[in-house]
């Protein structure tokens, strides 16, 4: 490595620590603490019960903090090495800004792979502890593993209409088995079979009924055909008792992979699913966000005045305060449906990323 990109990373390494501190303490401070003070209040939580639910909501944090703390840092080391005009004498012996802010962006995108990494593994795990953790402190029980009124459709995406629908009176997932089943399948948004049981449980890589009747509906309504005490659904039931049981998990609960199952389930369910598309490339876009901050950071703290720390700490804000409004209303946008969901996923990165961009290309000049 060389001696100016490695002193280029030295510059850059406090500000970005003391900006993943700052911004983390601003989120602690408006929110975990007083969130965390009501439930000690009104739950009388032990003190260790608090303290795990602390650092159980500090990966989620991390993931937005991260990019801030990168923006801060490049306004930082840029703004110091300018206003001490050190920028003057490395162009001055030859040495480009694009060859010094290279080894910015590497670590820029090194930053974001490390988040994406970092919200696909952690994060999820986390968020799921804390959730059962708060269920078992307000309700006094382990949370259960159980849906009531479960209903499972599958639509043809062509003509919108019904191809099978499943309705169950109670799914519990620590046994994987259903109670009071009801399947009926469609031909031309038409019931022509429905499969009635007692119950239904989850053998092997199927589902089998028991104790029910199957009917076949006719033009001259419905007809008792065979009654049973077990029946293999096979191919017609196609959900295993795992991914039932992922609709109780908030989408921030879930990797990607299993996100990106549980958006291509819904669709197969008819359900409009432009939110949690949305949410799904805001896992890639939010941590994305450290590489075009590091894109637009550099070339803006060569700018006059951006070498205090004061000062590069609120320009930071209000370049942040902008950031996460486009990312609202881009959001906004992706989840009515009037742009496509990456696109309101990303458009302040785009924007951004351009912003950044003409930057570079005219201090380059």
């Amino acid at each position: 490595m060389k001696i100016v990109n490695r002193y280029i990373l030295v510059e850059l390494l406090q500000p970005f620590l003391f900006g993943v501190f700052a911004f983390t303490s601003i989120f602690v401070g408006s929110d975990i603490l007083i969130r965390l003070a009501k439930m000690m209040t009104r739950y009388n939580i032990p003190l260790l019960e608090t303290v795990k639910l602390f650092f159980l909501s500090l990966p989620q944090i991390i993931v937005f903090t991260f990019p801030m703390a990168m923006l801060l840092a490049t306004l930082l080391a840029f703004g110091r090495l300018s206003g001490d005009s050190e920028i003057v004498a490395l162009r001055a012996s030859g040495v480009s800004f694009t060859k010094l802010i290279v080894p910015v962006l590497i670590i820029g995108l090194l930053i974001s792979g490390l988040t994406v990494l970092f919200n696909d593994t952690l994060v999820p795990i986390s968020n799921n502890v804390y959730e059962e953790m708060v269920w078992r402190i307000r309700h006094g029980e382990v949370m259960p593993q159980t849906q009531r009124n479960l209903q499972i459709s599958s639509v043809d995406r062509r003509t919108g209409s019904f191809e099978s629908l499943l309705i169950a009176n109670k799914f519990d997932g620590d046994t994987q088995e259903l109670e009071g089943v009801i399947w009926q399948e469609y031909e031309d948004g038409r019931v022509v079979n429905i499969i009635e049981a007692r119950q239904a449980k989850w053998v092997g890589d199927q589902w089998v009924f028991i104790d029910g009747i199957i009917y076949n509906i006719t033009s001259d309504g419905r007809v008792p055909r065979l009654s049973f005490e077990e029946y293999n659904m096979e191919d017609k039931l196609n959900r295993t008792p795992r991914q039932i049981s992922r609709n109780q998990k908030d989408p921030d609960e879930m990797t990607l992979n299993e996100l990106r199952g549980h958006i291509r389930l819904l669709e197969e369910e008819g359900r409009d699913v432009n939110e949690l598309k949305v949410l799904y490339h805001q896992r890639y876009a939010i941590p994305f966000a450290s590489f075009i901050f590091a894109l637009l950071g550099a070339p803006l703290g060569l700018k006059p005045n951006r070498s205090g720390s004061s000062i590069g700490l609120g320009f930071s804000i209000i370049v942040i305060f902008i950031y996460y409004t486009l990312m609202t209303v881009g959001a906004s946008l992706g989840e009515a449906g009037h742009i496509a969901a990456w696109i309101g996923a990303w458009i302040q990165n785009i924007v951004f990323g351009l912003v950044g961009i003409g930057l570079l290309f005219k201090v380059s000049r």
